[in-house]
């Protein structure tokens, strides 16, 4: 006979044990780094290694946002219906969390790509301190939640442009029950997110390029002097690579590829997301040549 199959799926517990000398808590949350999905590190330890979260960065896995202003509390708390002896919930309760971001046009171009989208969230703490999840296996990974990003505002005489941004996270019992509050060696004003790096020709012909290369918004305005050959590559119109030789950057910041049969319609761009020290660079799209 068929019947219905019901699980409750109740999580009671029984009491845990309560002795403290010393409350370790972390403090106001003054940036956030977006995770993509399924991303982890392996343990506390890497965790706290800023060198993994460099990796992570250059890997296009992690995202440092921007530092949050007007960090607010905006919880609801979950509704019910009651009756004489019964009291049912009829909406549950939610966890979000405000920020404004002071922001350039390009820092919420890029912002703004992370609208709607669910994602892990780390939380930077002016302790310094990360706060994140434990699972079950060990390894500590963001909250889940989805980012809501607001319209950009422009200036007025009491408040630079800036964009608030709302954190909606799914379920507010991860941290409650697994959180992991870690606190680093290092602080949040030492990640950096990726920079786009722009390549300006000045001159091209069929056997050599000059070139130089910025990074910052728009058309960049600080250069990058530091590129090896293997951070940049040629392509020809098929999107095939071309050989060339490298030539490092001059005193006066520019590059030289050199080459045969170089024609209008190839394209130069750095390889890859390119590490120099502790910063990422990436070109946003490749810059096409057009021979002098």
């Amino acid at each position: 006979m068929n019947r219905p199959y019901v699980e409750c799926g109740t999580k009671k517990q029984g009491f845990r044990n309560t002795g403290a000398k010393k409350q370790c808590t972390l403090k106001q949350t003054v940036r956030y780094a977006v995770g993509v999905k399924g991303f982890s590190f392996d343990s506390i330890e890497d965790a706290k290694d800023k060198s993994k979260w460099d990796e992570a960065i250059s890997q296009k896995k992690l995202f440092p946002l921007y530092d949050a202003e007007e960090y607010a509390i905006a919880d609801t708390e979950a509704t019910y219906w009651e009756g004489i002896n019964t009291r049912l919930e009829t909406g549950p309760a939610k966890k979000v969390r405000t920020f404004r971001s002071i922001l350039g046009l390009c820092s919420y171009y890029a912002l703004k790509s992370f609208d709607g989208q669910e994602v892990q969230v780390f939380e930077f703490t002016t302790d310094p301190g990360i706060k994140a999840v434990l699972t079950e296996d060990g390894k500590v990974k963001g909250q889940t939640a989805v980012l809501n990003v607001g319209r950009l505002q422009d200036a007025t005489a009491e408040l630079p442009q800036n964009a608030v941004v709302t954190v909606n996270y799914k379920d507010f019992n991860e941290r409650e029950d697994m959180g992991a509050d870690l606190r680093p060696s290092w602080s949040y004003i030492e990640l950096y997110g990726i920079f786009d790096a722009f390549i300006n020709i000045h001159s091209a012909t069929s056997t050599e390029i000059e070139f130089s290369v910025n990074s910052g918004c728009g058309a960049g305005d600080e250069p990058l002097i530091d590129l090896t050959t293997g951070n940049i590559e040629v392509r020809d119109a098929s999107g095939a690579i071309v050989s060339t030789s490298f030539v490092p950057a001059d005193s006066d910041g520019v590059y030289k590829v050199t080459g045969t049969g170089l024609s209008n319609g190839y394209t130069i761009s750095l390889v890859g997301v390119v590490k120099i020290g502790d910063l990422s660079f990436e070109s946003p799209e490749p810059t096409i040549i057009t021979l002098d």
